[in-house]
């Protein structure tokens, strides 16, 4: 799609000496936030285990087909199982089968749902250690470091941050970013997104008052999504697209919760705007319609076309009036 986009904006760009674009503080902010994530966890959120067990169970029920068995097979690519010795196959699959059971009580909260399926998944299953994942599940200072070390500045590693504003291209063809519902990617070491979206989380930010991690802004969020998408590929190279979103989507939902996606969301019911051409387009289209039909009106007021007036031919007397066509008088017959 970026294709598309005649006018990119490069906001910064790194690549091994003094960062460049437009908003070349801008990464260098979220490499100071990362920082003091790593440094002091405490001043961004409070944060159990048990809370990312939670977000990770979530995003993975949100992302994944709705059947136990490719579930299964992520939690198995993402950590693994861990059973009683003497659990027979039909405890394991018991035990599992709790995990993802909707139990569906009146009026049961959703929240306090999820709670208890992330419960039940930590007492059989855990990440595997020493990856991005664990840390953010139970270690959110080590996601810090891991972070802050790929947003500093002296990181030779090359990282740029790419704005689309899509200026004048026909909102037809911009279908299939709405389709997909996305509004950022990144590509070896890129990450491109759709400018018009920070306007909108930025307004979503002040009607918020901060919500999840303050520090943060939801803009940031998207950015620090796809920073943790780009670790992953440099770092797995042979993980599947949809593991790393988990992974990153885990991530953003420990700094914002949900916000960031209900705002997303938000910002699709008004974009994309129509181009000039199209609303050219559409002016034209409107005066030929109103031309049309005053047309049709004047003709009908006039009659159907190449009929004329009785008396028409009628010679006009000098005087400018016309003059009156006497009736003709029948004499009636003597008898």
């Amino acid at each position: 799609m970026e294709a598309l986009d005649q006018y990119p904006e490069v906001l910064y760009d790194n690549n091994g000496g003094e960062p460049t674009g437009l908003e070349p503080d801008l990464v260098k902010g979220l490499y100071t936030k990362m920082d003091t994530l790593k440094r002091s966890p405490a001043t961004f959120r409070s944060w159990t285990e048990e809370d990312g067990m939670e977000a990770f169970l979530g995003t993975l029920l949100d992302l994944t087909p709705a059947n136990m068995r490719t579930r299964v097979q992520f939690l198995q690519l993402f950590g693994s199982f861990k059973f009683r010795t003497n659990a027979t196959p039909e405890d394991k699959k018991e035990l599992i089968g709790g995990v993802f059971a909707a139990e569906e009580k009146e009026k049961e909260d959703a929240r306090d749902l999820l709670y208890r399926q992330a419960h039940r998944l930590s007492l059989i299953w855990s990440p595997k250690p020493e990856t991005l994942l664990s840390y953010i599940v139970g270690h959110p200072a080590l996601a810090g470091r891991v972070l802050a070390d790929r947003l500093n500045p002296t990181n030779t590693q090359p990282l740029r941050l790419i704005a689309h504003p899509y200026a004048e291209v026909r909102s037809n063809l911009l279908h299939p970013i709405i389709e997909a519902r996305s509004v950022a990617y990144e590509r070896i070491g890129e990450i491109h997104f759709v400018s018009g979206v920070r306007k909108v989380l930025e307004m979503w930010d002040e009607d918020a008052g901060g919500a999840g991690c303050a520090q943060i802004s939801l803009f940031e969020a998207l950015l620090l999504h796809e920073v943790v998408e780009a670790i992953l590929d440099e770092t797995l190279p042979e993980l599947e697209p949809l593991p790393a979103h988990i992974i990153a989507t885990t991530f953003e939902r420990y700094l914002k919760g949900r916000m960031l996606s209900v705002a997303v969301e938000d910002f699709f019911l008004s974009w994309p705007p129509m181009s000039s051409t199209e609303l050219a387009e559409i002016s034209r289209a409107e005066k030929e319609q109103l031309l049309a039909d005053a047309r049709a009106y004047f003709q009908e007021e006039s009659g159907p076309e190449g009929e004329e007036e009785a008396g028409g031919d009628l010679p006009v007397d000098p005087s400018g009036t016309m003059p009156v066509k006497k009736k003709k008088v029948v004499k009636k017959k003597k008898a």
